[in-house]
């Protein structure tokens, strides 16, 4: 039996995606047929050794004070070098609370009150981080054959006349899914370095490598430019957003100090169990992740079969679970999310929460049981196809 057909059983225990109440809140609508393909977490059920393994630590029953284990930093370096071909160093590590969370610290450890540029569409808290620790600026990604781009002659005018002293960028991107080649990534970081430019990589999605195109993390740039941080987790991939635990990787070290005093002004860490399952999950989790892709694959094949016939336009993702779709023929994509949750169940991501520039898309997650997505994309299909 495929272990991935097998729903997880998320419903009652405050899940955001199965919620009831936050379903209501979200999307007007009350019943029990629901189709979450929303918030970007999975519904898989972790590989039994992992579940072991977590089970070992909640027996041994010690939750007290702690420091951090040598076996934290270890199980990242080796995952960098075995799954990412990324070589790091351990005092590169910084120890953080959730993704979002190290996010915000270090753009407020960075950014100094100053112009923080975002790339548009992109994840919704990039609006609360560059509006929060300075003056947000956004810069609309170019659309071109059905892939986003950056006007990079466009971007050096930008920056000079807006100042920007900060950039937060998405690689792999949210909510398009794209692989930054190394041509782009290379002239982003020239442009950092010509102008004194804090990049700040959120990069939790590169694990999720779907495609052929190789995955090239900034910690790859690090050497010619000091001013970059690094965030991820295994949060995406393992689906353990809920213990509020991640991790920085800054090389250059006055950088790292900067970061790690302001994490330490508010007394912000890691928490044990986190650290404890983000070691558990590199280090025993490798040949499920594999698989997992291999799902994720599967069910992008699947909704792209689906939607064959349909006028829905999308490309493949390169890395991650999110598939960003044009329904070209609705102009309210707010109201047409709404009225497919009240009629069908059927429950996805409307594109105005990716800030600008996102004209009438939708993002879907297809982290879940293909047999729960056959059902709710023929659903959505039949909804557009008679909207």
């Amino acid at each position: 039996m495929n272990e991935f057909n097998s729903l997880l059983d998320r419903r009652g225990n405050g899940s955001k995606k199965w919620d009831t109440n936050y379903i209501e809140k979200r999307f007007k609508t009350r019943r029990e047929d629901i189709y979450p393909l929303f918030i970007a977490d999975t519904d898989f059920k972790p590989d039994k050794k992992v579940q072991e393994k977590f089970i070992e630590v909640i027996k041994k029953g010690d939750f007290g004070y702690f420091d951090i284990s040598d076996a934290f930093f270890n199980s990242i370096v080796n995952w960098y070098q075995s799954k990412l071909m990324t070589s790091i160093d351990k005092s590169w590590i910084i120890p953080a609370n959730g993704t979002i969370a190290s996010l915000h610290l270090a753009a407020h450890a960075v950014a100094d009150d100053k112009p923080i540029l975002i790339f548009t569409p992109v994840y919704g808290v990039f609006k609360d981080i560059a509006s929060n620790f300075g003056e947000m600026v956004t810069f609309p990604l170019k659309l071109e054959e059905n892939e986003y781009t950056i006007d990079f002659a466009l971007l050096e005018v930008t920056i000079k006349e807006k100042q920007i002293k900060t950039i937060l960028f998405c690689n792999p991107h949210n909510p398009s899914g794209k692989i930054w080649s190394n041509e782009e990534l290379t002239k982003l970081v020239y442009l950092c370095k010509s102008y004194g430019i804090v990049l700040l990589s959120d990069e939790i999605h590169g694990e999720i490598n779907v495609s052929d195109k190789p995955f090239s993390s900034l910690i790859h740039y690090m050497e010619d430019y000091s001013k970059i941080i690094v965030s991820s987790s295994p949060n995406k991939s393992f689906n353990l957003s809920g213990i509020n635990a991640s991790y920085l990787i800054i090389k250059n070290e006055a950088l790292r100090a900067v970061t790690n005093t302001e994490l330490k002004k508010f007394h912000i860490t890691i928490n044990r169990i986190g650290m404890e399952f983000i070691t558990i999950v590199y280090k025993y989790g490798n040949d499920w992740h594999d698989r997992m892709i291999q799902q994720i694959k599967i069910n992008i094949q699947l909704v792209k079969t689906l939607l064959k016939s349909s006028q829905i336009q999308f490309e493949e993702p390169d890395s991650g679970y999110l598939i960003w779709m044009k329904l070209n023929k609705i102009e309210n994509i707010d109201s047409f999310v709404i009225e497919l949750a009240k009629e069908t169940g059927v429950l996805i991501e409307t594109g105005s929460r990716f800030i600008e520039n996102y004209e009438n898309y939708v993002r879907i997650n297809v982290a879940t049981s293909p047999i729960l997505l056959e059902e709710a994309i023929n659903k959505f299909k039949l909804f557009y196809d008679q909207y």
